[in-house]
């Protein structure tokens, strides 16, 4: 034996056939033997998170889960060749915008399958709303901008939810992604969502001027509202700088960055708008669209908190703005799986039950049912009628009734990621 070789704990021989051959062939049998009884321990995962009384953790699964073979099938063959890039995208309102929530679902799915980047950026903070704690993004302008909850205004939507523009050829951006404790955020790969027609071209530099890429608002890519380019090595903070090349040339309508890294693995992109309702994302005219641009593999719709804040409250219409946004993703991306998630429980201006909650998460769980979705029940997992009382004794919930906790969102996080863990491993262990 060399100093290279490697002996399998688990491969032993035993002396049942005669001679040298005999042995030999006992050796690979049993050796055969282990790795079929251990091959399925690599291939599923194994994660559990903590729970509270007043949770219905026994409920804690994905409800149709039969519909997301093909993602987990994609998460499969990650887990075990590690060579694909998957790609979630969840779609929310203010749960979502403030990526808490969104950003231990991503930790908790990278840690296990791979950290392919930290995805889709938007420009909030521009825009004069609040950012995700992981990454900033400012300017040396002030912008005009539009967030989609603001449907009379006339500014196009497109993947962000929030659309911001200048006429200034002098503006750039600078977009810096922090690492979260396991997983590092580096990119070296930039993709611009923005309006072509008529913009300025981009430079991308680090923060010396040295020139990273470059971004041609002329150039034939896979989609007409994208620009892509390989940078000269992978960062973390890098200017994004308009240039005026010909007199055509007069504005930068931004929607999105997608910052992507090196490795195989998963990509959890999150869009959320405060105040955001389905509706909302079907009136952003290039929304559902451009999704189509991270070429996603699974969405996870979590919207339905502010639909249960009307009054009076119409089951109808709340029923049908959700269909038009599902039927335009999936027309967008039609072979995507899709998991709607209901709305946790929540008070209705700060001291009322919102009895709304309920019919939303009824309208949900049947709409999934009918349409052929998944539905992960956070309104009966979280505890149902009243339980946002007890998330508010256990300091999960803000004073509002409505937002939760950092704590609080993580929770919800590691429960749906527990959920999807759940639904995978017995996927695979029934193919």
């Amino acid at each position: 034996m060399t100093g290279r070789e490697k002996i399998n704990p688990y491969c032993k021989s035993f002396s049942l056939g005669k001679g040298i051959v005999g042995t030999a062939l006992m050796v690979l049998f049993t050796c055969l033997s282990a790795q079929n009884l251990f091959a399925g321990v690599e291939d599923t995962v194994h994660f559990t998170c903590k729970k509270y009384s007043f949770i219905h953790a026994e409920r804690n699964e994905l409800i149709g889960a039969r519909h997301l073979d093909a993602f987990f099938d994609k998460l499969y063959q990650q887990k075990t060749q590690k060579q694909s890039r998957i790609n979630i995208l969840q779609i929310g309102d203010s749960h979502i915008q403030a990526d808490f929530l969104s950003a231990q679902i991503r930790t908790d799915i990278q840690n296990d399958f791979g950290n392919a980047g930290r995805g889709i950026v938007v420009p909030l903070r521009v825009a004069g709303t609040n950012e995700p704690f992981n990454y900033k993004i400012t300017s040396n302008v002030v912008c005009t901008s539009k967030r989609c909850v603001f449907v009379n205004n006339p500014m196009p939507i497109g993947i962000g939810g929030v659309t911001i523009l200048s006429y200034s050829d002098s503006i750039y951006f600078r977009i810096k992604a922090y690492d979260s404790p396991n997983n590092n955020y580096t990119f070296n790969k930039v993709t611009l969502f923005y309006q072509k027609d008529s913009a300025f071209d981009f430079t991308i530099e680090d923060t010396t001027g040295s020139l990273l890429g470059s971004l041609n608002s002329r150039s034939t890519d896979e989609f007409p509202y994208t620009s892509s380019t390989l940078l000269t090595h992978a960062t973390n903070d890098i200017i994004l700088r308009a240039h005026k090349s010909d007199s055509t040339q007069n504005n930068a309508m931004v929607y999105a960055l997608n910052l992507e890294g090196p490795n195989s693995g998963v990509i959890y992109h999150a869009i959320g708008v405060n105040g955001a309702e389905a509706y909302q994302y079907v009136n952003g005219k290039y929304f559902a669209e451009q999704t189509a641009g991270i070429h996603p593999d699974l969405f996870i719709i979590s919207l339905g908190t502010n639909e249960a804040q009307h009054r009076p409250f119409d089951k109808e219409l709340t029923t049908s703005r959700i269909d038009s946004l599902i039927k335009q993703l999936r027309a967008a991306n039609p072979n995507t799986p899709i998991i709607l998630t209901t709305p946790p429980d929540s008070y209705y201006h700060k001291k009322y039950y919102n009895l709304s909650v309920g019919t939303v998460h009824t309208i949900m769980v049947d709409y999934a049912k009918q349409n052929n979705l998944a539905v992960w029940d956070l309104y009966s997992i979280a505890g149902g009628l009243k339980s946002c009382y007890q998330w508010k004794k256990y300091g999960l919930m803000r004073s509002d009734g409505i937002h939760f906790t950092r704590g609080g969102y993580e929770l919800q996080g590691n429960l749906l990621y527990e959920a999807i863990v759940k639904a995978y491993n017995k996927y695979v262990s029934s193919h």
